[in-house]
C-alpha cells in the first residue's frame, strides 16, 4: 500500500456509503476535485458544486459528474512519488509484531487515516455519516463484506490496543496510543523501531563485584540464562527495597551478566511524555509481543505501583483503592514471554496473588561501606576525578551515600570542585535522611588499648570471621572508657553502618509512642541492614521493680521482646550497669565491662597518642581512660606542650575532675 492507493480506495469505498448529492458527498468530491491532479494523474475534471448554489437534493448532473470522477479514479494510477516514511514504518512495525497480512493491512490503513494529511482531511466532515467505518476498513483490508466487522474486532490490532476507533461522535475517527504515538512521532530509522517501541535500551554502569553483597545475585543471573534459554513463560523477579539502595541498576547488572538486553518498559520518552497506568501495561504487552521468545530480552518495569495503583491493605485478604483487573494482572505474570524484572519500593501494598506469581523476590538495603566505596571508585574513575576524603568520610557515617554517588561526584566535577563531590553528595544526602548527618564518628582504634574484662581482638575476629550476625554485646563501664567507639569498630568490621539510637531518640510523653520508637529503630536497622547502637541503654532497659506505672514497664518490655528476635548485630552501652533490668543482661550473648587503664595500657596509650615514652609519674594515675587521651591529645593541637611531664600534668588535670574508681560506678 501507498499514500495513493489508500486514498483512492477509501475514496471508492466511501462513495457507496453516503446519499449522491449530501453535504458528505459534496464535501468527498470537492477534496477529490481538489487533489484531482494527484488523485486522477490527468487534466481536472469539472468542478462539482459544493457552495450556495449546489442544491442539497440530488441533482442528475452533479450524480454525472460525480460518477465521472469516481470512474476516472477506479483506473487511475499511483504518481510515481516517493512513499511517506510512516508507511514504511508502519510495515516495519507489521512485520516485528508478526501480523497476518489482514492485520497488518489493517493497521496500515489505521495509521493512515490519522498521519497522512490528505486522508485526515478526507475523512473530515466524512466519516460520521459512514454507516460502520470500522467495517469498512475491514474490507479494504481483505475481509469479506458480511465479516468485516467481526474480523476487525476480533483482530490483533484492536487485542494490542496500539490503536483503536474514536467511541463518540466529536472523537477523532482514529485513536493512537502512547505507545506508538511516539514512535510515529519520531520516526526512528527501522532498525530502531523494536528498541522505541519496547523501550530504550539499558546499560549497566556497575558490574558483579559492585554487588558482591547480594548473596543471591549469582542466583538471579543463572534464572535469567535458564529462562532466556529454555523459552520459559512467566519468570518474573521481583526487586524491593528502601530509595536509593540501587535497584535498578541491579537489575541493569542482572541482566548485563546474564547476557541480555535489557529494556525499559513505558518510561517518559525524549520528549518528556508521561506515560498512565495503561500507557505502560499496553508498553509492556507491545515489549512481549516483539521481544518475546525471539531476541532473548529481559524487560524491565521500574515503579511497579504503576500497575497495581494506590492499592492498600486492608483485614483479611482485601485491598483497597486496586486499579485494574486482578485477573488480568494475574494472567499478565503467569504468560509473558520474556522475563521481567519488576522494581518497587516496598511490597506491603502488592497483593499475595502477585507476591505468588513471582520466581523471585529479592530485598535489596542500602549498599554496604564496602560496596559503596567500591562504587564511589568506579564513578570517580569514570569521570576523571579524584575521590577525596570528605567523600570516603560521609559514606561511613551516612549509608545513603551510596545512592547518589553518581550525581554527586558529577556535580563536583562540573562545578570545578576538588572534593569529589562531597558538597553535592553531602546536600543530597542530608535532604534523604530529612535532617543533619551524624558528626564523623571515631576513626580506627586499637583495641590493645582497651581494660576489658576478657581479650577483645580475639572476640571481634571471631565476630568478624564467622559472620553471625545474630550477635549483641552489652558494654558498660565509667564515661571515656571507649564504649562507644567500640560499637563503630565493630560497624566497620562487619562492613556495615551504624545506627546511633540515645534515649532521648526514643523517649516520648505520648502513651505507646515510645514503644512505636523502638520499633522503629530495630526496623530501620534491619532495612540499612546496620549495627543498631542503643547508647544510654539504662533509660530503656532500667530495672522495672522501679518503675512507678505500667507504660514505663511496655518500654522495656519492648526492648527485650526485640532483643530477643533481631536478625543483626546490637549494641547497648550505659555507664550504669547496676541500674538495668536483670531480665536484660541475659538477652546479650556478650557482656564487656571495660575499666581504667592499667599500668601495662596506660604505658602503650602514652606511646600510641603522644609518640614518646612515658613518664614514671603517668602509673600512679589510677582512674585514666583512653577517653582522657584523646581529650589531651586534642588539646595539645591548640596549647602545644614541650615534653613528656607537660603532658603528663595534663593526664593528670583529667584524672582529678574524675570520681576515685574505687567509688561504685554510678554514684
Amino acid at each position: 500500500m501507498n499514500e495513493h492507493s489508500i486514498a483512492r480506495s477509501l475514496t471508492l469505498r466511501i462513495a457507496r456509503d453516503l446519499v449522491p448529492g449530501s453535504p458528505a458527498a459534496l464535501k468527498l468530491m470537492s477534496w477529490a476535485e481538489t487533489h484531482a491532479d494527484w488523485l486522477l494523474g490527468a487534466t481536472k475534471p469539472p468542478k462539482v458544486k459544493t457552495g450556495k448554489s449546489a442544491k442539497l437534493k440530488p441533482d442528475t448532473a452533479q450524480k454525472d459528474e460525480c460518477t465521472r470522477m469516481l470512474k476516472r479514479l477506479e483506473s487511475a494510477e499511483s504518481p510515481d512519488a516517493p512513499r511517506p516514511r510512516v508507511l514504511d514504518l508502519t510495515d516495519e512495525l507489521g512485520r516485528l509484531l508478526n501480523l497476518e497480512a489482514f492485520d497488518a493491512h489493517l493497521l496500515t490503513l489505521m495509521i493512515a487515516c490519522d498521519r497522512l494529511p490528505r486522508v485526515a482531511d478526507m475523512l473530515d466532515g466524512v466519516v460520521e455519516h459512514i454507516r460502520d467505518f470500522p467495517a469498512l476498513l475491514g474490507e479494504l483490508a481483505g475481509a469479506e463484506p458480511l465479516d468485516a466487522a467481526r474480523r476487525v474486532r476480533g483482530s490483533e490490532v484492536m487485542k494490542l490496543g496500539v490503536v483503536g476507533f474514536g467511541r463518540r461522535r466529536f472523537d477523532d475517527p482514529i485513536d493512537i496510543q502512547w505507545p506508538l504515538c511516539r514512535v510515529l512521532d519520531r520516526e526512528p530509522e527501522a532498525e530502531a523501531l523494536a528498541e522505541a517501541l519496547a523501550g530504550r535500551r539499558q546499560t549497566s554502569t556497575l558490574n558483579m563485584a559492585d554487588f558482591a553483597h547480594v548473596a543471591d545475585a549469582d542466583f538471579l543471573v543463572r534464572l535469567l540464562q535458564g529462562a532466556v534459554r529454555e523459552r520459559a513463560h512467566g519468570v518474573n523477579i521481583l526487586i524491593h527495597g528502601p530509595p536509593g539502595s540501587g535497584k535498578t541498576e541491579l537489575a541493569r547488572t542482572l541482566a548485563a551478566a546474564a547476557g541480555c538486553a535489557l529494556h525499559g518498559i513505558g518510561e517518559a520518552d525524549d520528549d518528556g511524555e508521561e506515560p498512565n497506568r495503561r500507557d505502560r501495561v499496553l508498553a509492556l504487552m507491545l515489549a512481549q509481543r516483539m521481544l518475546g521468545d525471539r531476541s532473548g530480552a529481559v524487560l524491565l518495569f521500574d515503579e511497579m505501583e504503576d500497575l497495581i495503583g494506590g492499592t492498600q491493605r486492608t483485614t483479611g485478604d482485601w485491598f483497597t483503592q486496586r486499579e485494574g483487573s486482578k485477573v488480568f494482572v494475574n494472567r499478565l505474570l503467569e504468560t509473558n514471554a520474556a522475563p521481567v524484572i519488576w522494581v518497587t519500593n516496598a511490597v506491603g501494598n502488592i497483593d499475595d496473588a502477585i507476591l505468588r506469581r513471582m520466581s523471585f523476590i529479592l530485598k535489596l538495603d542500602l549498599a554496604p561501606r564496602r560496596a559503596a566505596h567500591g562504587i564511589l571508585t568506579r564513578v570517580a574513575a569514570d569521570e576523571g576525578v579524584q575521590p577525596g576524603e570528605a567523600m570516603t568520610h560521609l559514606i561511613d557515617r551516612a549509608p545513603e551515600t551510596a545512592s547518589v554517588l553518581r550525581v554527586a561526584v558529577r556535580a563536583g566535577r562540573l562545578a570545578g570542585e576538588d572534593d569529589g563531590g562531597a558538597q553535592a553528595a553531602t546536600s543530597l544526602v542530608r535532604a534523604l535522611r530529612g535532617g543533619e548527618i551524624p558528626s564523623h564518628g571515631f576513626d580506627a582504634i586499637d583495641l590493645s588499648l582497651y581494660e576489658a574484662d576478657r581479650p577483645l581482638e580475639p572476640l571481634f575476629d571471631s565476630i568478624r570471621t564467622l559472620g553471625a550476625l545474630d550477635v549483641s554485646l552489652l558494654l558498660t563501664g565509667p564515661p571515656g572508657t571507649g564504649k562507644t567507639a567500640l560499637a563503630h569498630h565493630l560497624a566497620r568490621a562487619l562492613d556495615k553502618p551504624l545506627l546511633v539510637r540515645r534515649a532521648s531518640d526514643l523517649l516520648s510523653k505520648w502513651v505507646g509512642e515510645t514503644e512505636q520508637n523502638i520499633a522503629g529503630a530495630f526496623e530501620d536497622a534491619r532495612r540499612q541492614d546496620s549495627v543498631l547502637l542503643f547508647d544510654e541503654a539504662d533509660s530503656l532497659l532500667f530495672d522495672r521493680t522501679r518503675a512507678r506505672t505500667s507504660w514505663e514497664v511496655g518500654q522495656v518490655n519492648e526492648m527485650l521482646t526485640w532483643l530477643d528476635r533481631h536478625p543483626l548485630p546490637v549494641v547497648a552501652a550505659t555507664n550504669h550497669k547496676d541500674q538495668l533490668d536483670p531480665a536484660s543482661l541475659r538477652r546479650f550473648v556478650f557482656k564487656l565491662d571495660l575499666a581504667p587503664l592499667g599500668p601495662e595500657k596506660l604505658e602503650r596509650a602514652f606511646v600510641r597518642f603522644f609518640g614518646m615514652a612515658a613518664p614514671a609519674g603517668l602509673f600512679g594515675l589510677r582512674n585514666l581512660t583512653p577517653g582522657d587521651f584523646a581529650v589531651v591529645a586534642r588539646q595539645l593541637r591548640h596549647a602545644p606542650a614541650p615534653d613528656a611531664q607537660a603532658i603528663l600534668a595534663r593526664l593528670t588535670d583529667e584524672s582529678r575532675v574524675k570520681p576515685d574508681t574505687g567509688v561504685r560506678i554510678g554514684f
